[in-house]
């Protein structure tokens, strides 16, 4: 199999090719700088934003997976053009000129459960709920991401396309300021931390079982749709935080939560209801939190 991933060296994409790596694929990268982390057979300088991409040689593909994009990590403040050009019009893009070739393969984007907003539901939230929710989104990589899965969900093709709208992915290699590893790096450093209250309630999955699940719907010839990628723990941040310092042999320090701000605050409970993947490929996460503490 010749598969295609758009992005170089992101904590998702990284993690895929590796995978694709040693299941035997063949892999052509897209994107701006050359992988670091993984073997692949050819690489091509490609600038999105720009139109640069050659849909030749990305044709020829048997899987072409969408894994770049913006405005996810709010401490870049990336442009806004940006967010919206990577998230919406690139993928937008691909789409209309894979329906153009008639193209006969498999292509994947990403969604994300930040689309349901600020909402006040405390439950798991279906594939209808993400399309259909106008909860107020608190910034512009949830509306993009939101006008992305909508256009999924409305345009018509004749190829396969699997959207997946995942939870919080976690694992070694991600972002150093984002919870865990901010947690786990300032307590072997001895640093002060500092926290939001803590009562936001996230959905976590490891990133090794993201191409787990690629593989098994390629395996399975899954059909086109939109499908949430169902994590294996619901847990706040004090929870989380909580869980780290215990493993690691310490006790969390009084006066760390509510001396942060972040702008998600207002998105209090987000979980995925992964029914319809699973009914459909038997796709079930197993990684937790406490078992790779250690890794990071």
């Amino acid at each position: 199999m010749k598969a295609a991933i758009l992005g170089t060296n992101g904590f998702l994409s990284t993690a895929i090719a590796i995978h694709f790596n040693e299941i035997g694929c063949e892999l052509d990268m897209y994107g701006l700088e050359p992988p670091v982390n993984h073997k692949y057979n050819n690489f091509y300088k490609v600038n999105f934003t720009d139109d640069t991409l050659d849909y030749s040689t990305l044709f020829s593909s048997d899987i072409i997976i969408y894994a770049t994009g913006a405005g996810i990590q709010s401490n870049l403040k990336e442009n806004l053009n940006l967010i919206y050009n990577l998230n919406v019009k690139v993928p937008v893009s691909i789409c209309n000129k894979l329906k153009e070739v008639d193209y006969k393969g498999r292509f994947v984007t990403f969604g994300s459960f930040f689309e349901m907003g600020e909402t006040k539901e405390t439950r798991t939230f279906t594939e209808t709920d993400i399309l259909i929710s106008t909860a107020p989104a608190p910034n512009d990589y949830t509306i993009s991401k939101r006008m992305l899965s909508r256009f999924v969900a409305s345009y018509k093709h004749d190829f396969r396309h699997w959207h997946f709208i995942l939870p919080t992915i976690y694992g070694k290699g991600e972002n150093s300021l984002r919870l865990i590893p901010y947690t786990i790096n300032a307590i072997r450093k001895n640093e002060e931390l500092h926290f939001t209250a803590g009562d936001q309630t996230r959905q976590y999955i490891h990133v090794s079982e993201i191409p787990l699940m690629l593989e098994l719907a390629i395996r399975k010839g899954l059909a086109s749709g939109i499908y949430n990628v169902e994590g294996k723990e619901v847990m706040t941040v004090k929870e989380i935080v909580t869980l780290i310092h215990k493993a690691m042999g310490t006790t969390v320090p009084q006066g760390c939560f509510g001396s942060a701000g972040r702008v998600d605050t207002g998105m209090k409970h987000l979980a995925l209801d992964g029914n319809k993947l699973y009914h459909y490929t038997g796709f079930t996460p197993s990684v937790r939190i406490i078992d790779v503490i250690d890794t990071y």
